[in-house]
């Protein structure tokens, strides 16, 4: 998105919290052309342990608490005094959320970048919850999140969602609010397919302060992992992503050949050297990337059929599709069976028509775009 926008010629002001992962923003070729500001913030993972006594001063709130850990007097500043001097033309906002933070913008037209509709997470989540009080507490979260997406459905002056999926539920929200299909995308030139791989290796990429991917991995591993040891008893099952806890790590720290990598230079390596890519979500919104990732590294993938939700891959040539644990068992222990089953004219076909479309061309003069 910043790319296109400042090949344009679009003038960006880029304004974020300040966040590990961007401490080497000032070499990298991601924010040339931008303005970009990191203001201080302390932030945790939505969906980390520990933070039961913000979520409990949160429930006075009538704001979900996802909202709430995002309110910065800074950041609130930041954004008045740039609208204040009269040169922004338009306001992009990545999710809902940081429009905590937003005064009234007096005729600024506000784009909403929703990369998922957190309300359906939510949903998502109740539905595999068994805890008695998480349960509700979800359940309260999920309304709040609900009718704050609606508010600022009806704020937005245009959204953009990144599936049909996703725009028929924003619209739904508020009907009168023009919505674009905005699909992610992988750059194919940054993802060279590997040769041959070592047979027995099962990844699943994604980062691990995030609660659908830890659930995802303890669902193969209790669900699906048995059943496919049994069918191929040497398989090794690697989750490859940032940030596991150590109490996650002990969880799986005694089942032998279950590795977690933590954060991993180079996700590409990982990949490549991996016979199969399992998707095996059961909790999501959105599209995900690293379905675009493995079909840009053209390795066979098994998915249930939430996991792919939003990308047009043709299931059976493209892409296996199952949510039973037995069939996904079945389907993983297929392609490590049969080398010529893993081969490249599986994926190459998505990765042609799926994961690299030409970006949509922006109309209209250079106008100077800040994005919160």
């Amino acid at each position: 998105m910043l790319r296109a926008l400042v090949a344009e010629g679009h003038r960006i002001t880029l304004l974020a919290f300040a966040d590990p992962f961007m401490a080497d923003a000032n070499g990298s070729p991601l924010f040339q052309g931008c303005h970009f500001e990191l203001l201080p913030h302390s932030l945790t993972s939505l969906s980390a342990g520990g933070n039961y006594g913000e979520r409990l001063r949160g429930m006075l709130s009538q704001l979900p608490y996802g909202v709430l850990r995002l309110r910065s007097e800074a950041m609130g500043r930041r954004i008045h005094r740039l609208l204040d001097s009269g040169g922004v033309d338009a306001v992009i906002s990545e999710q809902t959320e940081p429009l905590v933070n937003l005064p009234p913008l007096a005729g600024v037209p506000l784009v909403l970048d929703n990369q998922n509709v957190e309300h359906l997470i939510l949903q998502r989540y109740l539905a595999l919850e068994s805890n008695p009080a998480k349960w509700c507490y979800a359940w309260l979260e999920h309304r709040r999140m609900r009718q704050w997406e609606r508010l600022a459905c009806h704020q937005a002056t245009v959204g953009l969602a990144c599936s049909k999926h996703d725009r028929a539920l924003l619209q739904a929200l508020n009907h009168a609010l023009p919505v674009f299909v905005v699909p992610n995308v992988v750059d194919v030139d940054g993802y060279t397919p590997a040769g041959a791989d070592d047979g027995i290796t099962v990844i699943y990429q994604g980062g691990m302060d995030w609660y659908p991917n830890r659930d995802a991995i303890g669902f193969f591993v209790s669900a699906i992992l048995p059943d496919l040891r049994r069918l191929t008893p040497r398989v090794r099952f690697v989750a490859a992503g940032r940030n596991p806890s150590e109490k996650f790590r002990r969880r799986f720290a005694a089942i032998p050949d279950v590795v977690l990598t933590g954060t991993v230079p180079d996700m590409g390596e990982q990949i490549a050297s991996a016979a199969v890519c399992v998707v095996p979500l059961r909790i999501g919104s959105g599209t995900r990337l690293k379905i675009l990732e493995a079909a840009a590294m053209a390795k066979p993938i098994v998915s249930t059929h939430l996991g792919a939700e939003g990308l047009d891959f043709v299931a059976g040539q493209e892409i296996i599709l199952t949510d039973k644990p037995d069939a996904f068992a079945r389907a993983v222990a297929g392609l490590l069976a049969d080398a010529g089953a893993r081969r490249p004219r599986l994926c190459l076909h998505a990765v042609g028509r799926g994961v690299r479309p030409r970006l949509p061309r922006l109309a209209g003069r250079p106008h100077r775009t800040a994005g919160a």
